[in-house]
């Protein structure tokens, strides 16, 4: 069974008003996941994943400028793979390009019920292992992806995944959580507890953005569960919310 920790308030809050606009500089796109990776080595873990994923909202087209702005970002970057999805909800533009180490993903979404009429420009990238020399490239090709698709400079939301060696019961899960918290400087304030699992989101002064949720900041969350036969321990952390599956 796979978890997505967000919490429905935070899910609604967070991606409504989160990408709304941010602080972050486009020399630091990369600087949360180094901060997340050096974590999780020091407590002797690796990392299996990692992403990063932001969006712009647009007012929504008309069909004359759907096609045009579907043949700008096809000009724009001819070097991906492009498709086209339509239902009676929403029509997504999709283009995508696979690399050694990551893989990139632009989306030019609209929905189409008059309940909820708008348009989104959403960019993704995501990555497996970790290799700090092409972290540098990344870094690079977020802040030159970003300047040519939003007229603002986005938020990030930067998440990341790893794996401990050993299987863990609820003692040491919790003292796992209490040891990345700690290394994050991020003060807990709310916690979700089941068997075999543990999730907390916090509030962090090492990350500019923050959410509010139940009158309270908020701009990490930690999931950690054990992964069953494996006999291994996921660990997952983003900011300011997870975007990664577990």
């Amino acid at each position: 069974m796979k978890f997505r920790f967000v919490y429905p308030v935070l899910a609604i809050v967070g991606l409504t008003l989160i990408f709304m606009g941010n602080k972050t500089d486009a020399a630091n796109f990369t600087d949360q996941l180094q901060l997340f990776q050096a974590s999780i080595a020091k407590l002797n873990g690796k990392v299996t994943e990692w992403s990063l994923y932001t969006r712009e909202p647009l007012r929504a087209p008309s069909e004359p400028e759907w096609a045009e702005k579907v043949q700008t970002l096809q000009d724009t970057f001819p070097e991906m793979h492009w498709s086209v999805k339509t239902d009676r909800h929403v029509k997504v533009l999709t283009g995508k390009l696979e690399k050694s180490h990551y893989v990139e993903t632009v989306k030019f979404m609209s929905t189409l019920s008059n309940a909820e009429n708008g348009s989104y420009i959403i960019y993704e990238v995501n990555g497996k292992g970790w290799d700090r020399a092409q972290m540098r490239k990344v870094n690079q090709l977020v802040s030159a992806r970003t300047r040519a698709l939003f007229t603002k400079k986005p938020m990030v939301f930067s998440c990341i995944k790893g794996e401990f060696s050993d299987k863990m019961d609820r003692v040491l899960l919790h003292e796992k959580k209490e040891q990345l918290l700690k290394r994050l400087d991020a003060k807990e304030t709310e916690t979700m507890e089941e068997k075999n699992f543990y999730a907390v989101s916090g509030y962090s002064p090492k990350f500019s953005e923050n959410i509010h949720a139940k009158n309270r900041k908020m701009n990490v969350q930690i999931g950690l569960r054990n992964s069953g036969l494996s006999g291994k321990t996921t660990v997952v952390i983003g900011t300011p919310i997870i975007t990664i599956e577990y």
